[in-house]
C-alpha cells in the first residue's frame, strides 16, 4: 500500500497509471453500442442502452481527470530532445478537450430513450459512429504517450536510441556507465541468465529473452524485467536477490556474489545503459 501511495504521489506515475482506465472504457462502450442499435426493441434494448451511457459517462469523467494528470505530469518532465518536445505538443494537442467527445456521446446516447423508434434507432447508429472515432482518438493519444516514455525518456526512462547507440561516436567518449555494463554487467548476463534467457532456445525460461534491451523491457510471462533507474522495482533484482522463493535466478545454480549483485543494481539505478552484443547460444540440453 505504501508503495502505491508513493507512486500515486509521483505526478508523472499518477498520469501513468489514470490513463488506462480511459484506454479501456473507450473499447468497452462500443459492443454495447452496437447491440443497442442492432436490438431494435423500445424495451428489451433498455438496459443495454443504460450501459452505453454510463461507460460513456465513465469514458468522458476518465479522460477529463486523465487530461489534469497529464499537465501535471508535464510540469515534471525532464529535458526532452527537440523531437521529444514535438511528440509532447502533439499529444497535448490531441488529448485536449477529448473528455468532451464522449460527453457529446451521453447526449445522443440519452435520445435513445425517446419513444420514437426511428429517433432510437438513429441515436444508436450515431452513438456506433462517434465512439469508433472517440476509441481511434484515445488510440492514437495512448500512442503518442507511449513514444514520449520508451522513445524520448520523458518520464525519467532512457530514451531507446540512446540505449541502443553504438555508434563509433560513442567509442571517443566512453560513458562510464557503458563501462560499467561492459566491464561488469555483461559478463553476468552471458555467464548466468542467457542460457535460459534466449531467442534461441525452445522452451525460453519465462518466455524472458535477456539478450537485448527491448527484450529485458518487453519482458516475459510476469512482465518487464528491468524498469531503469528503479531497482527495487526491477523483476531482475527481485530474480538475483532471492526476495521470492518462487522466482530465484540464477536456476539451478548458487546465488550470485554479492558483488554481481550490487553491480546489476547500479547498473539499474544508473539507467540501464545498453550496448548491443553477439550472443552465440549453446548448444541446448
Amino acid at each position: 500500500m505504501r508503495e502505491f501511495l508513493d507512486a500515486w504521489g509521483d505526478p508523472q506515475m499518477r498520469h501513468a497509471m489514470v490513463v488506462h482506465f480511459p484506454i479501456v472504457l473507450s473499447l468497452v462502450g462500443l459492443p454495447f453500442a452496437l447491440f443497442a442499435a442492432l436490438w431494435h426493441s423500445k424495451d428489451r434494448a433498455r438496459p443495454i442502452r443504460w450501459v452505453t451511457l454510463i461507460a460513456y459517462l465513465s469514458l468522458a469523467g476518465s479522460l477529463y481527470v486523465a487530461q489534469r494528470s497529464g499537465h501535471e505530469a508535464e510540469e515534471a518532465v525532464a529535458p526532452i530532445s527537440e523531437r521529444g518536445e514535438e511528440e509532447l505538443e502533439e499529444h497535448e494537442h490531441h488529448g485536449h478537450k477529448l473528455w468532451m467527445w464522449p460527453a457529446a456521446i451521453c447526449v445522443v446516447a440519452g435520445a435513445g430513450f425517446v419513444p420514437r423508434r426511428a429517433v432510437r434507432i438513429t441515436s444508436a447508429w450515431l452513438v456506433v459512429v462517434a465512439g469508433a472515432l472517440v476509441a481511434q482518438r484515445v488510440a492514437h493519444t495512448a500512442d503518442h504517450g507511449g513514444r514520449l516514455v520508451y522513445e524520448h525518456g520523458a518520464a525519467g526512462t532512457p530514451d531507446l536510441v540512446s540505449l541502443l547507440d553504438t555508434s563509433e561516436a560513442a567509442e571517443d567518449d566512453v560513458d562510464p556507465r557503458l563501462g560499467h555494463f561492459r566491464q561488469q554487467v555483461r559478463p553476468i548476463l552471458v555467464g548466468s541468465c542467457l542460457r535460459c534467457h534466449n531467442p534461441a532456445r525452445k522452451n525460453r525460461a519465462g518466455g524472458l529473452d535477456q539478450t537485448t534491451m527491448a527484450g529485458l523491457l518487453t519482458g516475459g510471462y510476469s512482465g518487464a524485467a528491468i524498469v531503469p533507474g528503479r531497482p527495487d522495482e526491477s523483476l531482475l533484482m527481485t530474480a538475483v536477490r532471492w526476495e521470492d522463493p518462487d522466482l530465484q535466478m540464477p536456476m539451478s545454480e548458487d546465488k550470485l556474489p554479492d558483488e554481481s549483485i550490487a553491480a546489476l543494481e547500479k547498473w539499474i539505478a544508473d539507467g540501464a545503459v545498453w550496448e548491443a552484443f553477439t550472443f552465440t547460444p549453446p548448444a541446448q540440453d
